[in-house]
């Protein structure tokens, strides 16, 4: 197996991009979901919620953020790593973020007419995984669902967009590493993932949601809810969903790209 692709989304739930090589610090893909959306409670906010987040595209290098959105100026920011402390939460997390100030607030605000406020992962932003799943009690990750990455295989959408009439892209799920040659859904049974010099712990299938049925491009969701409505037939796990992908976590920072061999 071989890694056919990697992504990376520095907002969550915003658009994403393609990269062939990518570096892994502590918190898993550096610039990967280091910035959030949330709304005046503190909570995240996604495309479950708001599904035209999908029209956004982020671009960050460095503290260097630039984002577009149809019908919309650019917005050209500089991320403040010390701006103000806010009390945000992420499903069952509760930490502090710093919010990134009023001109960001107010161009998501224009862009998708919420009242939503940007915010960072940095310095003074905490958040453990989960420790019912986690291999170590120090793994930490930023503004993930849960987890530090999301592997999926070619092999398994293949199997699912044979099920359905019309077929979808792997934008859909939105992962982190994609990998070709392996059989279909054989991720399930993977436990140590090694990605060209690095090493994972595959500790969670991951389950799905209305996400998926949010086309990446347009925003528009499916009429008809797939593939999540086909997916459930058959990859139901009771109590979690419906499942796509593994959730890992890295024993080590590190550097993956495309090409590299995939042993599971």
């Amino acid at each position: 197996m071989r890694v056919a692709s990697l992504h990376r989304y520095p907002i969550k739930g915003c658009r994403g991009h393609s990269l062939e090589s990518a570096e892994l610090d502590a918190l898993g893909f550096v610039d990967d979901r280091r910035l959030m959306l949330i709304d005046p409670s503190g909570r995240f906010v996604s495309q479950r919620e708001v599904q035209q987040l999908a029209t956004i595209e982020p671009e960050l290098d460095g503290t260097r953020l630039t984002v577009r959105a149809p019908q919309m100026k650019p917005l050209a920011l500089e991320v403040d790593p010390d701006g103000s402390m806010t009390d945000v939460v992420v499903w069952d997390s509760a930490f502090r973020a710093h919010d990134q100030g009023e001109r960001a607030a107010a161009w998501f605000r224009d862009a998708v007419g919420e009242p939503l406020r940007l915010v960072w992962f940095g310095a003074g932003s905490q958040r453990f995984i989960d420790p019912t799943y986690s291999p170590r009690s120090d793994a930490q990750t930023a503004f993930t669902d849960g987890y530090q990455v999301l592997i999926v295989q070619e092999a398994s959408l293949a199997d699912l967009n044979a099920r359905m009439a019309e077929p979808v892209p792997m934008t859909r799920f939105r992962p982190n590493i994609v990998v070709q040659g392996g059989v279909a859904w054989g991720e399930d049974d993977w436990r140590e993932v090694k990605v060209g010099a690095m090493t994972f712990d595959a500790v969670k299938p991951c389950a799905r949601c209305t996400v998926l049925t949010t086309d990446q491009l347009t925003g528009a969701r499916h009429p008809r809810q797939e593939p999540l409505r086909t997916l459930a037939t058959f990859r139901t796990i009771p109590g979690r969903g419906a499942i796509f992908g593994q959730n890992l976590v890295m024993r080590a920072p590190g550097s993956v790209a495309v090409g590299d061999e995939v042993i599971a």
